[in-house]
């Protein structure tokens, strides 16, 4: 955005951010007028970000010359004046009345809008004023998905596009980060462009004598934002409700609405006070939490307290927490979204206690062999010391590792039976969700282990102090092979193995001093769960891997010496656990939603918690309509006619008969009993008939082989 000449000039970014943050075009239109200064934000995640989709850029751009296209560049350094986007916009014109095949950098300018696509492509299948080819919108983005942020970016080039050629382009590509195009059609797009351009216009017009009020948000954009740093102190000089922990955006409208509207207010709003369409529980947490930060800003004093344990929610918080065993592991990864297609786990470091002092241990796998690996060596190693104590457990911070082993389990295929061993045995302790969130509070803004380490462990110090860094850290040594740089990685994760073990040690503390908080004066321990599947399961899966050593008898593992009968044989082969795997994935989220917290739920993008009776509606045989209201700001899969599970029963809770999302109302067709509270999706569909039948395929083709003249199921 820029004003030249008392004409404000804006591009497709600006549209976008409006959208994401209407205070950003607030900062944006004040400094046009010279009013503020925009920051510089010193920020080398978001410079490798830029490093990265420069580099995927240049890579499609070498495809494309590579398959025998002739490109046209228009140099963009230096356009910020109108006159130079004009020739900008006239280079690109002459170009495409050329007729390349692609023009890189495509400049627009119509007086108002600037617009730099990356790409147009020429097709020679849709006539247009520039003779019997026309261009389509291309855009390279290093998302592994289409957002809709980079499309209404490309509608814009499309709107500006069709000036140039006399009609609009077909369709907009994004080119995401696995370099795979997603053509989308722009017509199914265009009407709602017009009204967020119409909103734009409208916000942006320079006849307003003064700027709208408007308050710095917190949004997702925030992230990459470069006045991030003006936002979040103008927040914490505000006594802003979003410095609360925890305090969702629904939740601090709410509080508004019933004029609480700072920290301060929240803080010391009186115990006994309701505030409609917030549940008690989450008023108690949210003021709780206001109260303790509130402490910290006026003493200084870190403090924290301990949250007494729900009667509705069993085995939670301090109550999550194992017996400790000598042979405990405290687990730690670090990545890289970008190193490799789907990102790299390139570091698994732990620590173990064998002997007066803990033991860090760092797994490198800077390749997928290398990765898949190093994964290996954890599991077969936590395997180990379980077989050598069934009580010990992995302890980790967040949910980030469970989901990484999980997913580096699917990506190479291995030690899947040690993992659901695992998972069923409930060996993984995830600290932060199952025993912080519920069972501490703390005078602190947010509860990453940075900040929670504060009560037990000091500042850290060394050349790797985040995980945004470490990733930036392991870039440079990909360029650079320097080992000291492997060497300040391996630190930081240590840093992290060692806080996640001191943090169970005070959680133990904080642990006997919980104890008059619950019945009879103990703390419960959880209980510990068989990790062996039942025996029908054990049973399927030795059935599968006898039928596939049957098929792969005597085939060569080089794939290029076996012959086709052989190829098919491994094939098949590898299909006969494919359901099972593909359900692994939908079971573990299953069994997630099942023990998650209401507020989980609540925040949870497929389930819907904090369900609220309203009212029986009417009967359909011998089954009751009931409705239930629900926060319309949660988000929510569920959907029309599904019957989704209560988790408090897991049964179902009925079968949605009408559901509005907008006005937050649901209605359920079901038998009486207990009103849900919360539900989750169904269980996943089974597939023993499909397993079955690529069974019985199986036994012919060892029997008859591919080509036998039998039936086929």
């Amino acid at each position: 955005m820029q004003l030249v000449d008392d004409r404000l000039i804006v591009s497709a970014s600006d549209l976008v951010g409006f959208l994401e943050c209407d205070h950003l075009v607030t900062l944006e239109l004040s400094r046009t007028r010279g009013e503020i200064a925009k920051p510089f934000r010193d920020d080398p995640q978001l410079a490798l970000i830029q490093e990265r989709g420069y580099a995927h850029e240049q890579a499609y751009l070498a495809r494309l010359r590579d398959e025998g296209r002739t490109i046209h560049e228009i140099a963009t350094g230096d356009l910020k004046t109108p006159a130079r986007l004009e020739a900008a916009q006239a280079e690109t014109l002459a170009a495409m009345r050329a007729g390349a095949d692609v023009i890189f950098q495509a400049t627009f300018f119509d007086g108002r809008w600037r617009g730099h696509a990356d790409f147009l492509l020429r097709r020679d299948d849709r006539p247009s004023d520039l003779g019997s080819w026309s261009y389509d919108v291309a855009d390279t983005k290093l998302a592994r998905r289409v957002k809709a942020a980079a499309i209404l970016q490309m509608c814009v080039y499309a709107d500006l596009l069709e000036r140039l050629q006399g009609i609009p382009p077909e369709t907009v590509s994004v080119v995401t980060g696995d370099g795979i195009a997603h053509p989308e059609r722009l017509a199914d797009y265009a009407a709602y462009y017009r009204a967020a351009k119409s909103r734009f216009e409208a916000r942006v017009a320079t006849e307003l004598p003064d700027l709208p009020e408007t308050y710095p948000e917190p949004v997702d954009h925030c992230r990459v934002c470069p006045w991030w740093t003006m936002c979040i102190d103008r927040r914490r000089a505000d006594d802003h409700l979003s410095i609360v922990a925890g305090a969702t955006r629904s939740i601090r409208g709410k509080l508004v609405d019933a004029e609480v509207p700072t920290l301060t207010a929240l803080a010391e709003m009186p115990e006994d006070r309701a505030i409609p369409r917030i549940t008690p529980r989450i008023l108690t947490r949210v003021r709780r939490q206001a109260a303790l930060q509130l402490d910290r800003k006026r003493t200084g004093n870190l403090t924290y307290e301990l949250i007494p344990p729900e009667a509705d929610q069993p085995g939670r918080g301090l109550a999550a927490l194992p017996e400790p065993s000598p042979l405990d592991v405290f687990w730690d990864i670090e990545a890289n979204p970008w190193a490799l297609e789907g990102g790299l786990e390139y570091l698994l470091g732990y620590v173990v206690i064998d002997g007066p002092d803990p033991a860090f241990n760092a797994l490198w796998g800077h390749d997928r062999a290398g990765e898949k690996k190093a994964f290996e060596k954890f599991i077969d190693l936590v395997i180990d010391r379980l077989k050598r104590d069934p009580a010990m457990h992995v302890y980790h911070y967040g949910g980030y590792e469970s989901g990484a082993m999980k997913r580096l389990m699917q990506r190479h295929a291995t030690r899947e039976d040690q993992v659901d061993a695992l998972l069923r045995g409930k060996v993984l302790v995830n600290l932060y969700d199952h025993v912080v969130r519920p069972g501490i509070r703390a005078s602190v803004e947010s509860y990453s282990i940075k900040q929670i380490e504060k009560f037990y462990m000091p500042k850290r110090e060394g050349p790797v102090t985040d995980a945004g860094f470490s990733v930036v850290a392991y870039e440079e040594w990909m360029k650079t092979n320097e080992p000291s740089i492997l060497d300040g990685i391996a630190a930081y994760n240590r840093d992290d193995c060692i806080s996640t073990l001191l943090l169970r040690g005070w959680l133990e503390e904080r642990r006997v001093e919980a104890a008059p908080l619950y019945p009879d004066g103990v703390v419960p321990r959880p209980t510990a769960d068989d990790p062996a599947p039942s025996e029908n399961v054990t049973a399927k899966r030795a059935e599968t891997r006898s039928r596939e050593d049957a098929l792969r008898l005597d085939i060569p593992a080089d794939p290029a010496l076996r012959t086709e009968e052989q190829q098919g044989r491994w094939m098949l082969a590898g299909l006969l656990d494919w359901h099972e795997r593909e359900a692994k994935p939908q079971w573990w989220d299953y069994y997630r939603l099942l023990e998650s917290s209401m507020e989980d739920l609540v925040a949870d993008g497929s389930a819907l918690g904090d369900l609220a009776f309203e009212r029986e509606i009417g009967t359909i045989k011998k089954s009751t309509i009931y409705r239930y209201r629900f926060d319309p700001n949660q988000e929510t899969k569920l959907k029309l006619h599904d019957n989704p599970i209560d988790p408090a029963t897991k049964k179902s809770g009925g079968e949605i008969v009408s559901l509005d999302v907008a006005v937050g109302t649901m209605d359920l067709k079901r038998a009486s009993g207990p009103h849900p509270r919360s539900l989750i999706p169904a269980k996943p569909y089974g597939s023993e008939p499909m397993r079955s039948s690529l069974g019985r395929l199986a036994d012919q083709v060892v029997s008859d082989g591919l080509s036998g003249t039998g039936p086929r199921w």
